[in-house]
């Protein structure tokens, strides 16, 4: 069973535990740039390394993609799976019994490091959540 032997479920919810690589990227972050610095604080010299909890909702009525997969961390999107995970993840939720349940994972929000006064490397977000594994 991989990974999902790990997971514990409260009410409508699956946690599944990573391999601690943060290895998987989510997309669109540009668009939630507004929530990502609230809750990584302001651009810094250094920018941020801040861990969260992420929870990916099935989006089946989006217009662009209707297996789409979004990203929520502390109420707010923060970006989508991509279209090929997107399904990797749906299919690997499917074969285990899984489907309709949210599914959360730890996530980590990089970045918001100024480099100059008006330059920024924006933020983005990364999901310890092993696809390939499930």
């Amino acid at each position: 069973m991989g990974v999902f032997s790990e997971f514990f479920a409260v009410t409508d919810e699956v946690f599944i535990e990573g391999d601690g690589h943060y290895d998987l990227e989510v997309v669109g972050e540009s668009h939630y740039q507004r929530h990502l610095k609230v809750l990584s604080g302001l651009y810094s010299r250094t920018g941020g390394n801040r861990e969260l909890v992420a929870k990916l909702h099935y989006e089946n009525t989006n217009p662009h993609d209707k297996k789409a997969i979004r990203v929520v961390i502390n109420g707010g999107t923060v970006g989508y799976l991509s279209r090929k995970n997107a399904r990797l993840l749906r299919k690997a939720i499917e074969k285990v019994g899984l489907e309709g349940l949210i599914i959360s994972c730890n996530a980590k929000i990089l970045g918001g490091r100024r480099v100059r006064l008006y330059n920024k490397i924006d933020f983005s977000v990364w999901l310890d959540l092993p696809i390939k594994k499930l």
